[in-house]
């Protein structure tokens, strides 16, 4: 007969082993469960002792499940998470109880146009809950996908982790923006036009460390991109704009109204090439969480109506 290993197991156990699972250091998973690296060592011992399994073996950056403990992560994994919604969905959601801190991560474009004004609808409606608003990083991804980061808004990426929610918020339009004095005279520019401008583009991470998507496109094309300069920082790219004929490739209004400084081009493109969506990555676990999809609103309310402070551009005082 089989023994039984769940009629005398500590559930709290449960949740250290998925936490300790998914950090995969000690110290790590203690600060996220607020104890102890000592409690968390003994938690260990005992989670050990309980399946007669090591579960964790040490490595040079901390523990690496053993295969037992994959398996038992992945089985665990959905149960654990219906249990927390039927836990969490017991009241009606409301923004003003929340309490507590959550990480939101941005591309830098996003950062610099509604990075601020994200911040102060959330304040405004839960001013008792800590708010973080980061840039995207390349650890982006895999923060969301264990809990770190509760939302994220990108380029949309098609390599993304399975257990990640990729939806689609607004079908951006392509565009660049140059000096107010620029050469070139008109409202729209055809990519052929384009090519006799050297560009500044944003580096965003998981999307375009590589390759710009201006080089991808001028490719198809048999075309080639000057590429002059490159940054993570808005504010920077928008500088250098500001000094030179570069032109500053984006999908998404950048100013969203008429400035004393920069003007938007819309770029000419094929029916088949305008599809940059902006996309919201969230685990699938939280896919009907409430917290997620009021998030989730927020973020699609702020790119359909998004602008800028009065005054200098938030995109502007990126950095500052």
């Amino acid at each position: 007969m089989a023994k039984d290993r769940f009629t005398n197991l500590d559930l709290n156990l449960l949740r250290t082993f998925m936490v300790i699972a998914q950090e995969q250091n000690l110290r790590k998973a203690s600060a996220r469960l607020f104890v102890t690296q000592p409690a968390m060592s003994h938690a260990l011992q005992r989670l050990r002792h309980h399946f007669d399994d090591e579960l964790f073996t040490k490595t040079r950056t901390g523990l690496s499940p053993t295969p037992y403990a994959e398996r038992l992560y992945a089985q665990l994994s959905p149960v654990m998470d219906h249990l927390a919604r039927t836990i969490n969905n017991h009241e009606t959601f409301s923004p003003a109880k929340l309490d507590g801190k959550i990480r939101i991560a941005l591309s830098p474009q996003f950062l610099a146009t509604i990075g601020s004004q994200l911040f102060l609808q959330i304040h405004h409606a839960a001013p008792n809950l800590q708010v973080e608003v980061i840039n995207w990083s390349k650890s982006t991804m895999v923060d969301i996908q264990q809990g770190e980061i509760a939302i994220g808004l990108n380029y949309d990426i098609p390599a993304t982790s399975k257990e990640l929610v990729r939806k689609t918020l607004k079908a951006g339009e392509a565009m660049v923006y140059v000096r107010k004095d620029h050469p070139y005279p008109h409202e729209t520019i055809g990519l052929k036009e384009a090519a006799d401008y050297p560009f500044a583009c944003l580096i965003i991470p998981d999307r375009t460390e590589q390759r710009s998507d201006v080089e991808r496109l001028f490719a198809q094309h048999q075309l080639t991109a000057n590429i002059a300069f490159r940054s993570t920082s808005t504010h920077t790219v928008l500088e250098v704009v500001k000094a030179t004929d570069m032109l500053f490739p984006c999908i998404h209004d950048l100013l969203n109204q008429e400035h004393d400084t920069f003007r938007k081009i819309n770029v000419i493109l094929d029916s088949n090439e305008q599809h940059y969506d902006i996309v919201a990555f969230y685990p699938y676990k939280n896919h009907n969480d409430p917290l997620t999809q009021w998030l989730t609103g927020l973020l699609a309310d702020l790119l359909a109506t998004s602008t800028p402070p009065t005054g200098q551009n938030e995109a502007e005082k990126e950095g500052k």
